[in-house]
């Protein structure tokens, strides 16, 4: 049977190595979560980019059918098209297009934020796992040397 310092010293060693395996397993699963975070990112990027396009056809739709009811109000009261009548219409076109443009540019702008999120989640999921590994080979170092000297003490 062994004694006392030896027991000290194997519960020691056997310490860091929970340590160190719960330190990695604690760096993989921050950077499981950072990644399932960038993919949760990455898909409210599309989905963004989805619904700006969407809204900026929606957009131009409503244009042309208000320009379809200025002609037929115009034609109805007897104006040609020409002249202030057809330079409203044309304004009204510059307009909606402009609009249409802006919320294409806003959907681009809010996508462009996402995937930065994302790729700052993977980033972060990257160094929780070096650190998980890094906090391992620490604790082992030191629990190494601490039940050496235990023993040898």
């Amino acid at each position: 049977m062994a004694d006392p310092v030896t027991w000290m010293a194997i519960a020691a060693v056997a310490g860091t190595a929970m340590s160190a395996m719960g330190q990695i397993q604690a760096g993989q699963s921050q950077s499981e979560w950072s990644n399932y975070n960038a993919q949760i990112a990455e898909r409210d990027a599309q989905n963004t980019r989805n619904l700006a396009a969407f809204d900026a056809e929606q957009k131009r739709k409503e244009t042309q059918s208000l320009i379809g009811r200025q002609r037929a109000l115009y034609g109805m009261s007897g104006v040609t098209m020409e002249g202030s009548p057809l330079l409203l219409m044309e304004e009204t076109a510059a307009e909606g297009e402009l609009d249409a443009r802006m919320i294409e540019w806003s959907g681009s702008n809010k996508s462009e934020r996402y995937m930065s999120e994302a790729q700052l989640s993977r980033m972060k999921g990257s160094q929780a796992k070096t650190a998980g590994y890094i906090g391992a080979g620490s604790t082992l170092l030191t629990g190494g040397a601490q039940a050496y000297g235990a023993y040898k003490g």
